[in-house]
């Protein structure tokens, strides 16, 4: 019996030394609910984002084509979030110079939007959606990464 002990005695030690040397966050994060993950057909999702600066150092978060961009992609494996919002996009020029906004350490921000849709296109069915932003390495627009929020799933429900 004292064979088997030792070996799982140093895997659990290996375990809690990988999880304590995990490398800090180098950017911002942005997560996202859906307070209401079933809605019925002509209805408004609402979406709850947040986002943290969970970082020691001070980062630009920026905005794509004049907001967040948004992916909603259907069962059939197509982004239609360009119809759902009602949006068409912008120019390149513009995208090139998106709103920048200082995230301090431990900054941290919540907020809740809703989607607006053209008619038509949210119909019955399962959704995924994200959205992402743009981090400004340095405040420098031209040096910049884009940061993913995570999935959340969207019923729609006749």
């Amino acid at each position: 019996m004292k064979r088997y002990l030792v070996p799982v005695i140093v895997l659990s030690l290996s375990g809690w030394m990988a999880a304590a040397q995990q490398e800090p966050p180098t950017t911002f994060q942005v997560s996202i609910t859906m307070p209401v993950p079933t809605i019925h057909v002509g209805e408004v999702p609402a979406i709850e984002e947040i986002t943290e600066n969970k970082t020691d150092h001070l980062v630009y978060a920026g905005w794509g084509e004049g907001g967040p961009v948004v992916e909603l992609i259907n069962s059939k494996g197509e982004d239609i979030s360009l119809h759902v919002l009602g949006n068409q996009r912008k120019d390149a020029d513009n995208y090139l110079r998106p709103p920048a906004k200082r995230l301090e350490p431990g900054y941290r921000s919540r907020g809740l939007w809703h989607i607006r849709k053209e008619q038509g296109y949210l119909v019955a069915g399962v959704y995924k959606l994200r959205i992402h932003r743009l981090d400004f390495k340095n405040g420098d627009i031209k040096a910049s990464a884009e940061v993913y929020s995570n999935t959340v799933t969207l019923n729609v429900v006749p």
